[in-house]
């Protein structure tokens, strides 16, 4: 099978192939690539698989060229809120963290 793969000097796809080797597979990509958007387009063309983020496919939900495999054993990354210093977070940054992301 063809892979299309992150690019490897980036953390996701440096975690990626981590996350890919800890599951005992052995997949060398055929095309290693900057965004998900592409990547995803390739998919649909037929020029290869992929791992991309569930978000990332929200724009592709009438795309027939595309299916949703479910792993076992789910890819995670750690996600961050950034925000200017301030003495008191604003009221909707801290609504944002306390109730979507934890």
């Amino acid at each position: 099978m063809d892979w299309l793969l992150p690019v490897d000097s980036s953390v996701t796809g440096q975690r990626l192939r981590n996350w890919i080797s800890e599951q005992g597979w052995s997949l060398r990509p055929v095309m290693e690539l900057e965004g998900f958007d592409l990547i995803i387009n390739l998919v649909a063309l037929g020029l290869g698989s992929a791992f991309v983020p569930t978000r990332a496919l929200a724009l592709y939900g009438g795309k027939r060229g595309l299916r949703r495999v479910t792993l076992p054993k789910r890819f995670h990354r750690e996600l961050v809120v950034v925000a200017r210093r301030q003495r008191l977070a604003p009221t909707h940054l801290d609504a944002f963290v306390s109730n979507i992301l934890f």
